[in-house]
């Protein structure tokens, strides 16, 4: 009758009809022991339970503390439920509410999987859309390429190729195999990442950087194709002498810059003047007459300019020679005296220039350095 007069009973249970005012009060006192005993488990396992148990395991288990530890513990959930389903005094009305708001939750929550499984299916779309362009970046420079030979080497191109490793990692993404991982609420999100990268990468750490960069999806191989065979192989350095290795390099670098340069055109309002395309090449005298040959070739198939460093190839044909001297003035003031002379042929001696007004240049050296340009 207490219970009932403070409200803390459900209609249902106090109604005349109801199974409870058939059992007697022996079985309704081990009936309220047994839900006491359950409702002390349920809360000292939940979170923040634990002075709330301790609470209700002092109260004596009669009728008196049975409703001290009923209004107790619905004060604690009042607490921490909805405000909807708190506001309810009755008991099994409450849970009903309860219920309906947990299906609400639940399909929110679906929904934000499916959202969360299409944005994963987004990143790899994103990933395959950066990686066809990397594909038309590498077409192009092909097209460059193309008609590009010098000594022994009759083709330059360059292939771009899928890593079948990174590409099972997105198909997990795009079939929503890794879905799992990223709903493990445990560990952030950057870990989650990482183990979707040994998972279906067979990678280590530091995955979840590689796994969002398009990069790591590709590699490029340079391959050329010489004269005497004819066929495509891979550049090798081992197998490749030091005239060709910098005329390849130089080939690739020079067609990049011409994508640059088309690039940062198509940006502008009106193109402007000058070019990107210049070769710069320090300590050449280590190089042989047939390698600096070999480099000369190249940079008249590409129509660039070579500004190099070898005094041992001053007279080589074609070529323009400036020549540095330091110079101290009757004043004490140092200066660089550049002089230009150019070669018309290999077997002709060298004709002097005249020679280009002095600037006053600060040197670190008193010997004359030689600059050549092809």
């Amino acid at each position: 009758d207490r219970a009932s007069s403070e409200g803390l009973l459900h209609a249902a249970l106090v109604a005349p009809g109801s199974p409870r005012h058939e059992r007697t009060s022996v079985q309704l006192s081990a009936d309220a022991w047994s839900k006491r005993e359950l409702l002390l488990d349920r809360v000292a396992r939940a979170r923040d339970g634990a002075e709330l148990a301790a609470q209700l395991r002092d109260q004596r288990p009669d009728s008196d503390g049975y409703l001290t530890c009923w209004r107790v513990a619905r004060e604690w959930l009042r607490r921490r439920v909805p405000a909807q389903v708190a506001e309810v005094d009755e008991p099994l009305l409450a849970l009903e509410r309860l219920r309906d708001h947990l299906d609400v939750l639940e399909s929110r929550l679906r929904r934000q999987e499916q959202d969360l499984r299409g944005a994963s299916e987004d990143v790899a779309r994103g990933i395959d859309v950066l990686v066809r362009r990397a594909h038309g970046q590498v077409r192009r420079l092909n097209q460059q390429l193309d008609g590009i030979q010098f000594g022994s080497i009759h083709g330059i191109r360059v292939e771009i190729r899928r890593i079948e490793r990174m590409d099972q990692i997105l198909r997990a993404l795009r079939l929503g195999e890794a879905q799992e991982l990223l709903f493990i609420s445990s560990i952030p999100i950057e870990e989650a990442l990482d183990e979707i990268f040994r998972r279906y990468g067979g990678g280590g750490r530091a995955g979840a950087q590689r796994l969002l960069d398009y990069r790591e999806y590709v590699e490029l191989v340079v391959e050329i194709r010489r004269q005497s065979t004819g066929e495509w192989e891979p550049a090798n350095p081992t197998k490749v002498s030091t005239g060709e290795a910098i005329g390849i390099g130089a080939a690739l670098m020079m067609v990049v810059l011409t994508e640059w340069e088309r690039d940062a055109n198509l940006l502008r309002a009106r193109r402007t003047a000058g070019s990107l395309r210049f070769l710069f090449l320090d300590e050449a005298n280590r190089l042989s007459r047939d390698n600096l040959a070999v480099l000369f070739d190249l940079c008249r198939t590409l129509d660039l300019q070579l500004l190099i460093a070898a005094p041992e190839v001053a007279r080589a044909e074609g070529n323009t020679t400036y020549r540095l001297v330091r110079h101290v003035a009757d004043d004490g003031r140092e200066e660089v005296i550049v002089s230009g002379r150019r070669a018309v042929a290999s077997d002709a001696p060298a004709a002097d220039a005249p020679e280009v007004s002095p600037e006053a240049l600060d040197s670190s050296s008193d010997a004359p350095n030689d600059l050549i340009t092809s």
